[in-house]
């Protein structure tokens, strides 16, 4: 269970410049880059992906820790996809950038997969720590190999991405929608009403 001063603790981090431990720019005044952006997106993830597999999370706890895997994730994906799709006409990373793109479709099979699984299940678990594996050699492939090419092959190009990238995940965000918690009578009430 969470004090309340976990709480602060937690709204304070996620919304400071020091947001999952990341610092936003090497210095005060410098604009963040891409690379900030895409560790603090993965740190994210891997935040809700704990939540998701802690033994005493409430069903509250989890619904939150799922809803924010799912926006995120989906903004991340597509946000990342978008912006990356400028590099597909320089050769030497081309293949970099499908490989994430295969990485974001496989992160959002997995995620699929874990919704459909009844939280606290041996399923449910399996699920959650495969998707988490996913996230984290994900994050790895970007950082040791996509992101040094970008850089070494197009500088100017990978200047601009930070913005993009921010501006397009946020775009992405407004059209998403969260989850509304549904109980058994309301469904139920919903199919009599369909009937």
């Amino acid at each position: 269970m969470y004090l309340i001063t976990d709480l602060v603790h937690l709204r304070v981090r996620l919304t400071t410049a020091y947001r999952a431990g990341i610092p936003t720019a090497a210095k005060p005044g410098m604009p963040t880059d891409f690379l900030t952006l895409l560790q603090r997106d993965h740190g994210d993830l891997q935040t809700e992906l704990t939540q998701l597999l802690d033994p005493i999370a409430t069903v509250s706890q989890l619904r939150s820790a799922l809803d924010g895997l799912r926006l995120g994730l989906t903004a991340h994906a597509e946000a990342e996809d978008i912006v990356l799709a400028r590099f597909e006409a320089i050769s030497a990373v081309e293949g970099l950038v499908r490989v994430g793109r295969g990485a974001h479709l496989a992160q959002e099979g997995a995620l699929a997969a874990l919704v459909s699984s009844r939280p606290g299940t041996k399923a449910w678990r399996d699920r959650a720590y495969h998707l988490r594996d996913l996230v984290h050699s994900h994050a790895e492939h970007e950082e040791q190999h996509l992101l040094p090419a970008l850089r070494e092959h197009s500088p100017r190009m990978y200047a601009a991405l930070a913005g993009a990238f921010a501006t397009e995940r946020l775009r992405q965000l407004a059209m998403l929608q969260p989850s509304v918690p549904l109980s058994l009578a309301d469904l139920a009430l919903a199919e009599a009403q369909a009937s």
